[in-house]
């Protein structure tokens, strides 16, 4: 499960050292938020492919949900081949979402931070499709390894800083990422935390 991410005060200048390295092409119209959690239904940068090149982009957190109320924010990677809704974004319309780190809650609501021992920017793996003409993306959730179980049993699939093309553009090693173990994550639980409301 991820239902929230973070955009440290330096995650600007670290999102501008991933486009200029990895030859990414910046977009002016992206939302750049620093130093505010991204919650969703909010719009916010993602990277993706457009016409083969790897182009930042702004997408809203989200699919609609034709079954009943709310969003569908997460899809599971064990099974997200299987599922009509996801199968053919997840084989053509991968993205990769930066963020500083990400939020989860423990069953009694204590709220946690996960972020990488480097401090880097966490990439979480995704996807998108078009609602009534602009897209909106779902991040990919797999089993907790042994950083994040004490907190949840659900964390994100992440990507490697090398990774971003390979995972975007490269639908033949889409097994592979979705099936490896995660990388550790340094845990710390948030001081000063908003509480959330498991019950709605």
């Amino acid at each position: 499960m991820c239902c929230r991410y973070l955009t440290g005060l330096d995650f600007l200048e670290k999102l501008d050292e991933i486009i200029k390295e990895e030859g990414i092409v910046p977009a002016v119209d992206v939302p750049y938020k620093a130093g505010q959690d991204v919650r969703p239904t909010d719009t916010s940068v993602v990277i993706c492919s457009n016409r083969n090149r790897l182009s930042a982009a702004s997408m809203r957190w989200g699919f609609s949900n034709p079954y009943r109320k709310g969003l569908i924010i997460n899809a599971r990677a064990e099974t997200v081949r299987e599922k009509k809704m996801f199968s053919d974004s997840v084989l053509n319309r991968r993205i990769v979402v930066p963020a500083s780190g990400f939020y989860e809650w423990d069953p009694y609501k204590a709220r946690y931070r996960f972020t990488l021992p480097d401090n880097g920017l966490v990439l979480l793996a995704g996807f998108y499709h078009e609602e009534q003409g602009a897209p909106r993306y779902t991040i990919l959730t797999t089993e907790a390894n042994d950083s994040m179980r004490p907190v949840h049993d659900r964390m994100p699939v992440m990507i490697g800083r090398d990774e971003i093309k390979p995972w975007i553009q490269d639908s033949e090693r889409l097994s592979e990422f979705l099936e490896r173990p995660q990388v550790r994550l340094v845990r710390e639980q948030d001081s000063g935390q908003i509480r959330m409301d498991f019950g709605s």
